[in-house]
């Protein structure tokens, strides 16, 4: 059966060092679970591909259809907060291969929704899932704008990486959404905001407590941020990027409220937790304070 949704991406290990009341803290995480609380939430079973160690913390797949890569580790990160609202992210370890179409089982190689989701920029061959069938795809392009460093430490690029401008293929790029954050692209010139803009269908950036840009066929619009009282912002651009695919899919007029609502409701949890249905969220008030919408 052809999938509603389909996403790819790594599971990852999170430690949290500096934030709330414990000194460090461990959890799941990675775009794939943020991607899939948000679908469960707006009722959608999806197809997720991801790769990860046996003893990998699966909890947020659960109710999808879930093909999982067996890998030595799974992808592993940390964390680290500091004053005034620094962060800083160093990989600690990761598998030693990247997901690819081969993975993939025959029958999600057409979905009506696509999300991939790299979280570094060689655990997804990315190319290689140009060949899959659907109108309608969301690229969560943070991976492919880091650099890994000197003792694993994570830096954003100051420019769109080559990686990413090349996965916008001519075959795909009409039907491509691009997500990033604004602290992933601070350093980015005009020129280089254009060249991406020029590539796909749309590009969004997420802004913290300022909502989100987005950018298509040459004009910019904001979506407002929805009231919250923040906690955790990881992993919120991953939900937002899901709801919103999810919208455009149905044809929803309200899609980028719906993602803003609900990006809101992730920040006032911690970690990929459940989240509130559609109908809940139009009917409670979520906070007083607005959310930072930031990614994994």
């Amino acid at each position: 059966m052809r999938p509603a949704l389909l996403i790819v991406g790594a599971v990852t290990r999170d430690v949290v060092v500096g934030q709330g009341v414990l000194p460090m803290s461990e959890r799941a995480g990675g775009a794939a679970s943020y991607a899939a609380r948000a679908a469960t939430a707006l009722g959608v079973r999806a197809a997720i591909l991801t790769i990860a160690a046996p003893d990998a913390d699966l909890d947020a797949l659960a109710g999808h259809d879930v093909t999982v890569v067996r890998a030595d580790v799974t992808l592993t990160f940390e964390h680290t907060h500091g004053a005034a609202g620094a962060r800083a992210m160093r990989v600690l370890e990761r598998p030693r291969r990247a997901l690819t179409w081969a993975d993939l089982p025959t029958q999600w190689r057409a979905a009506d929704a696509f999300l991939l989701a790299p979280l570094l920029p060689d655990d997804i061959d990315v190319a290689s899932f140009a060949r899959v069938d659907a109108p309608l795809r969301g690229l969560l392009a943070q991976g492919l704008q880091r650099r890994v460093g000197e003792g694993g430490a994570v830096h954003a690029l100051d420019a769109p990486s080559p990686a990413l401008l090349a996965a916008l293929t001519p075959a795909v790029a009409a039907q491509t959404t691009v997500f990033l954050s604004a602290e992933e692209t601070a350093a980015w010139s005009a020129a280089g905001r254009d060249a991406l803009a020029a590539r796909c269908a749309r590009v969004v950036l997420t802004q913290g407590a300022a909502g989100a840009l987005v950018r298509a066929g040459g004009v910019t619009h904001t979506v407002p941020p929805a009231p919250a009282i923040a906690v955790d912002a990881t992993g919120a651009g991953d939900v937002f990027a899901t709801a919103l695919i999810l919208g455009l899919s149905a044809g929803d007029v309200a899609a980028e409220r719906a993602a803003s609502m609900l990006a809101a409701a992730a920040v006032e949890r911690y970690g990929p937790a459940p989240l509130p249905t559609r109908a809940e969220l139009e009917g409670s008030n979520t906070g007083t304070s607005e959310p930072e919408i930031g990614q994994s």
